[in-house]
């Protein structure tokens, strides 16, 4: 991941779906660079797993097992956070409910309890993590809020509409979060990753399907847990203190083309 420049000296930050992926790599790299991090997880033994992996490194980390579609449970998380570390400066969310994926299914088919789990998780999540953190991020004078969406949020996969929305509205609080607090020193933008492998995704898509996912990103390689760290970091930074309200796609470039490139690109190959 290269050398660490301790650009998050002095911060304290909250990251949750920690405990592996996007969101632990994250929380490794924060603690590298200087932060102290809370690694939330609704799995208490994966976030403590990242945690110890942060000290082993020398990084300051505390574990927090949290559902963060509870409300209860995110007061708790962000009062923890508050108390442990003095403060709280960064703000990510990484967590999504995965249980229901072979459940969500096409809309006329849908049970709405897995719309429910699904929006309760990836969306309200934010939500209320934003709730509870916003009012101590005032007080301290400002702070940096980044939220994960999904590419899923405008190029639909077909399956997964809860999980769509779910992450098309995650946008749009962001946006929403940019608007009202900016003035008050409160940056929050978006991340969107594209296919990144990850113990996660490897075990959602087959090898075949991951080849698919190959021949449509601009890059010799699929994406990994830290490209999107390092864009995170750059987001929780001091260099991106004027941006705000913005959308960072780290997709390999899976977004920037006309669908039919993959399909024209293996008409010239085979000389048709």
């Amino acid at each position: 991941m290269g050398s660490t420049t301790g650009r998050l000296t002095g911060k304290s930050a909250l990251i949750t779906g920690a405990g592996s992926g996007i969101g632990a790599a994250t929380a490794e790299l924060f603690a590298r660079e200087g932060a102290k991090v809370v690694v939330a997880d609704v799995d208490k033994s994966k976030a403590t797993l990242t945690a110890d992996r942060i000290r082993d490194d020398g990084g300051v980390a505390e574990p927090y097992a949290a559902d963060v579609s509870d409300e209860t449970q995110v007061a708790g998380l962000v009062e923890f956070a508050v108390e442990s570390f003095g403060g709280l400066d960064v703000l990510q969310n990484y967590a999504s409910d995965r249980s229901v994926i072979a459940e969500d299914v096409f809309v006329a088919d849908a049970d709405p309890s897995v719309w429910l789990r699904q929006l309760g998780v990836d969306l309200m999540g934010c939500v209320l993590t934003a709730k509870y953190a916003v009012p101590h991020m005032t007080r301290a004078g400002g702070g940096s809020i980044a939220n994960a969406s999904s590419l899923a949020a405008w190029l639909s996969l077909e399956s997964r509409p809860a999980y769509a929305t779910a992450k098309a509205g995650v946008i749009g609080l962001s946006k929403s979060l940019a608007t009202q607090y900016g003035k008050q020193g409160i940056r929050c933008n978006v991340i969107v990753p594209g296919h990144i492998v990850s113990p996660a995704t490897e075990k959602m898509y087959s090898a075949a399907q991951t080849e698919v996912m190959l021949d449509h990103v601009l890059a010799p390689r699929l994406g990994r847990p830290d490209d999107v760290a390092l864009a995170a970091l750059f987001l929780a930074s001091p260099e991106s203190a004027f941006i705000n309200g913005q959308v960072i796609v780290v997709d390999g470039g899976m977004s920037a083309y006309a669908p039919v490139v993959p399909s024209l690109r293996r008409l010239a190959a085979n000389g048709r």
